[in-house]
């Protein structure tokens, strides 16, 4: 798939970013958090920028708040230097980064179990989501 704002744009899931064909993607989602994304050398390359305006791993991040919540998943920063088309791509990599993290999560986010209980740790990690809770200090 062409790296374009278009295909980021309608990515959900983590097949649909490997076929973006950056690198491989570094992958790791669980109850106390993680990351979902590529090597900040691989994300320059395809975007063609220089790679020390990124960090070492570009895309998404959840931190852990305690107590079983999660707290919002965010995007990767970049250096202000770049700018222009490469800045909206890379803004889009990492909005793409996160719907696939998320996506990615998959039953954890269900409010409710399997046997009907109540999933309490879901249910404050979307409240804290929603809330835009990123952190808990």
């Amino acid at each position: 798939m062409k790296l374009n704002l278009t295909n980021l744009r309608k990515i959900k899931t983590l097949d649909e970013l490997e076929k973006l064909d950056i690198g491989p993607i570094n992958v790791e989602v669980g109850h106390r958090g993680g990351h979902l994304g590529f090597r900040g050398e691989d994300v320059a390359t395809a975007i063609n920028v220089d790679a020390s305006y990124l960090p070492k791993n570009y895309g998404a991040y959840c931190n852990y708040l305690g107590g079983g919540l999660r707290g919002a998943v965010c995007a990767s920063g970049f250096d202000r230097a770049i700018t222009g088309r490469e800045a909206q791509l890379l803004n889009e990599l990492a909005e793409a980064c996160k719907r696939a993290y998320v996506n990615a999560e998959g039953p954890m986010n269900n409010e409710v179990d399997e046997d009907g209980e109540i999933n309490w740790e879901a249910k404050g990690t979307n409240a804290s989501r929603r809330a835009g809770i990123e952190r808990a200090y």
